[in-house]
């Protein structure tokens, strides 16, 4: 009875019992099912050995892989609204989602032979062939080289006279078990081959470098790219990275929340990628205009979470004050002057986001930081070429916010000055929505006088916090596992709070 149950289950799946063509031996056939059967048998035996379960998961995984093109074409995903039943089958079985992919859906699948496994939540053993399935194109907010979605194809023998198996092509974050012959067995999952294949955290950190001090090779504009497809039903964590840095800087730190079965359900993450060179208001500006576009055409209605490291704190701040026109005429009369489409008075004048509604801030300059001013900063500012097209807009700015320091172009570094005025006019302002600091200390003296390497204390601390937690680390230390703990403690803290819609 086992057996029928398993092959009505897998049937109801694929909306039809469909073998894959059976190979031209049909000896070759039955010996195939003969294997698949043997290592199922021992993957569901609650008394097999650790040893006889790796033995057993390796042989499935290869003898999936070497049939991968006739399983995929074997695989199907049934659409609810013409075939109701699978969809309630699945929700049976205490599924609510369907979570069955038709192959055509992706442009290539991979399959992950040797995971590297750096984050143990991220893996589950079981039964199937995990593999990365792509998407290209995604999207105006999807990575360069598209998504990278897990999936895990899971192939049952059917002991048909006519072929070997039936196939699915499986979220096993959603489909965590299926019923065989031998009793139900967890699918396999493996979440971080496609969260290392992606292209969703930016080029490599060299690329950084490249985009302070040629900003005019950074590819595009600047941009929210998504990790994974939009989903309505999760609320966004938007990653602004610093100075000199790629979205890249977040993958430790993201892999270790996605680790967290609750935070990869109810949260899903976004990156914010731009030139670091640019005056920071300007940047801000382009922050905001970037959530703009990015709420507007996904109809976001789940208000967001802003984290900033570093001067991206600083880009997260901005989203959640308000400087009015008297306000930043105090620092620069002439703006009065200016039309409201100016984007110099766009970037000093601005109200808080309604869409917001936590932010943190991890090893913040909110004060500023003499890196800025000391022979390092100076090197830094002297290397700066702007592009062409910057260079007037830039020189206007200038005029209007004299936060320069040594006479040339304002850059970043410049905006990062402790006489920066547009740092302290920001530092007046109370964030609207609850704010938390992650600080570091290298732990060369009281906490008072401390400092990451960079920011020191009194500039990262701030007394509107709600939290605040110091980790013993320097200033690229975000995946230090304090700061990584209190992430996953505000993120959890956001799940016991109602869901609020935006206005």
């Amino acid at each position: 009875m086992r057996g029928t149950a398993a092959r009505l289950f897998l049937c109801l799946l694929l909306a039809g019992c469909q073998s894959f063509p059976p190979p031209a031996d049909r000896l070759e056939t039955q010996a195939l099912a003969a294997r698949l059967d043997a290592a199922l048998r021992v993957l569901a035996a609650p008394r097999s050995s650790d040893q006889q379960r790796a033995q057993a998961d390796a042989e499935y995984r290869n003898l999936v892989a070497s049939h991968l093109p006739a399983l995929l074409a074997d695989a199907a995903r049934p659409d609810p609204v013409q075939a109701p039943v699978p969809a309630r089958a699945l929700v049976a079985l205490g599924h609510d989602q369907p979570g069955i992919y038709a192959p055509a859906t992706f442009t290539d699948i991979a399959p992950v032979m040797r995971p590297g496994v750096t984050e143990p939540g991220l893996h589950r053993a079981g039964l199937g062939l995990p593999v990365v399935g792509r998407i290209v194109p995604g999207g105006a907010n999807a990575p360069l080289a598209g998504y990278h979605v897990p999936l895990t194809l899971v192939a049952l023998p059917n002991h048909s006279a006519a072929g070997c198996c039936d196939a699915a092509l499986v979220d096993p974050d959603r489909i965590r078990s299926v019923p065989t012959r031998y009793g139900k067995v967890a699918v396999a999952m493996d979440l971080e081959a496609p969260l290392d294949a992606t292209r969703a955290t930016g080029p490599r950190h060299s690329a950084g470098l490249t985009n302070l001090l040629r900003p005019e090779r950074f590819r595009g504009q600047p941009r929210i790219a998504f990790l994974a497809p939009f989903d309505p039903d999760k609320t966004a964590v938007v990653l602004v990275h610093g100075l000199m840095s790629t979205p890249r800087m977040w993958e430790p730190l993201v892999k270790a929340l996605l680790a967290d079965e609750a935070i990869r359900t109810h949260y899903q993450f976004w990156f914010f990628y731009y030139p670091t060179s640019q005056p920071v208001p300007l940047s801000a500006l382009q922050l905001r205009e970037a959530l703009d576009d990015t709420t507007r055409a996904h109809g976001v209605h789940r208000p967001i979470i802003l984290v900033g490291h570093s001067m991206g704190g600083i880009l997260a701040r901005v989203q959640v004050s308000h400087i009015d026109l008297d306000a930043a005429a105090a620092i620069s009369p002439p703006i009065t002057s200016l039309p409201d489409t100016n984007p110099v008075r766009r970037a000093l004048v601005f109200t808080p986001r309604a869409d917001v509604s936590r932010v943190i801030f991890m090893f913040t300059p909110h004060r500023g930081s003499t890196f800025a001013t000391n022979s390092i900063g100076a090197w830094g500012i002297r290397l700066i070429r702007l592009p062409e097209t910057l260079v007037g807009e830039l020189a206007h700015y200038a005029h209007l916010v004299p936060d320069s320091i040594d006479g040339s172009l304002p850059t970043s570094i410049h905006g990062l000055s402790p006489q920066s005025q547009f740092l302290r006019l920001l530092d007046g302002t109370r964030p609207s929505v609850p704010a938390h600091s992650i600080i570091g200390d290298r732990g060369r003296g009281p906490l008072a006088t401390s400092s990451d390497g960079v920011v020191p204390y009194s500039s990262a601390h701030i007394d509107t916090a709600e939290s605040e937690v110091v980790v013993p680390a320097g200033h690229g230390g975000i995946a230090h596992p304090l700061a990584i703990a209190e992430l996953r403690r505000i993120l959890h803290r956001g799940l016991t709070e109602a869901p609020a819609k935006r206005p």
